[in-house]
């Protein structure tokens, strides 16, 4: 009996210090303290049922409350300080008088409403994504529970969590009733054709490859995993892909596993694998499969041609000799060759460079950066080269004299055998 007494006369302590508070100061601080008692009980912050207990007492709220919660979501955020814009959007048209508590967690918004008529809050919320993506040109995504009592407000929060995970697979600019979800959480039974698809990579075979990874795509956007899951997948096919790249590729390649992982959306990830798998098919395909337009043919003979000229640019190229719109030529050689034109000058001049150096025709490193097209900005071309090889060109030249010393030491002894 003494242990309750002293429980209640706790808690009527903590209720009594809260009232001196509020009369202390101005009526204005008593939405804000309400607010933080109510976030506290929805992120589990401290003894959840005491906070909730005490808010609910002190501030005469009716556990029994009927409520919704919403989530929103912006995509591509760069100013954090435009949350609170979006936030401000989203109560006018919510109506803050319907607003229980209205907070920011990490990136996104939490509101708990006393709106409970769908068409209404679904009309509302509709209204003010369309102001968010009009005013702020950014693109949202609203999603809110369905009617609950306040005391619930937890369980609401951790399912919407989940839903949010749909966000990974849309446009970034909806607004959906958490019924209308349906997130996969059980394990997937996929088993992709990954010795397929290592057969189309390793042959250069890009219209298999296109297939298989679409089938890939198609086959897990329709399971809906949860984000982290269908991540797991796309590392696994992506690591399947750069398998069958050149040993000394294969480095710069293992750089995308931090893109897939970083990832925000699964378009990102679609779009990332599907280049790097083309462009190294591309590189694995036979000269004789290679067909190109006349023009991207055209493109590649200039490129040939003027590799040590540093003023060779798509720019120049295309006004200068093409005399074609260099947008069109730009995305038409991209569609073509499966690299952006900068790439594949750098790649065609690091590889000149190469031959160069292990054949000693150019004994100075200014020497071959002339050659390349660098002009004299001998120091970018080694920094360029060290990025494309791993080593600097000096540490490059000293390798081949080594193999060709081997070789040399080689051929003598066989001479003795």
């Amino acid at each position: 009996m003494y242990k309750t007494d002293s429980i209640h006369s706790q808690d009527n302590y903590r209720i009594g210090k809260i009232d001196d508070m509020l009369n202390n100061r101005t009526e204005r601080v008593r939405p804000i303290i309400m607010e933080q008692f109510l976030r506290e009980y929805i992120l589990g912050v401290g003894d959840t049922y005491e906070v909730f207990r005490i808010y609910c007492k002190t501030f005469g709220v009716d556990t029994m409350l009927e409520t919704r919660m919403v989530l929103v979501r912006p995509s591509g955020m760069n100013d954090f300080d435009d949350l609170f814009f979006i936030k401000n959007t989203v109560e006018q048209y919510l109506g803050r008088e319907n607003i229980m508590l209205s907070t920011t967690v990490n990136d996104q918004l939490l509101i708990v409403t006393t709106v409970t008529d769908r068409t209404q809050i679904t009309a509302s919320l509709d209204k003010a994504r369309q102001t968010v993506k009009r005013c702020y040109n950014y693109n949202i995504m609203v999603i809110y529970s369905k009617t609950e009592s306040v005391s619930d407000a937890p369980q609401m929060y951790e399912r919407l969590k989940k839903c949010m995970g749909y966000s990974f697979y849309s446009d970034n600019d909806l607004t959906l009733y958490e019924n209308e979800i349906r997130m996969n959480e059980n394990e997937l039974d996929l088993r992709p054709d990954y010795s397929a698809v290592e057969q189309a990579v390793s042959g250069g075979d890009q219209n298999k490859l296109k297939l298989l990874l679409r089938c890939f795509f198609e086959t897990l956007e329709g399971r809906l995993p949860m984000p982290a899951v269908a991540k797991t997948y796309c590392l696994e096919m992506y690591v399947c892909i750069i398998r069958c790249c050149s040993v000394d590729k294969i480095e710069r390649y293992m750089k995308g596993i931090a893109s897939i992982q970083e990832a925000r959306t699964f378009m990102q990830i679609k779009e990332f694998i599907e280049d790097k798998g083309m462009e190294i098919a591309d590189l694995n395909a036979p000269e004789t499969n290679k067909i190109y337009s006349s023009l991207i043919r055209d493109t590649i003979k200039i490129i040939d041609e003027n590799v040590e000229n540093e003023n060779l640019s798509l720019r120049w190229l295309a006004g200068t000799i093409l005399y074609t719109n260099v947008d069109y030529l730009g995305k038409l050689f991209k569609k073509e060759t499966g690299k952006n034109f900068s790439h594949y000058v750098m790649e065609k001049r690091m590889e000149m460079a190469k031959a160069l150096i292990v054949e000693g025709k150019k004994d100075r490193i200014y020497e071959v950066a002339e050659k390349v097209g660098y002009g004299s900005n001998s120091q970018y071309f080694s920094q360029v080269f060290k990025k494309y090889t791993g080593v600097s060109p000096l540490e490059y030249k000293e390798f081949a004299r080594l193999a060709r010393e081997e070789d040399k030491k080689a051929v003598k002894l066989d001479k003795y055998n």
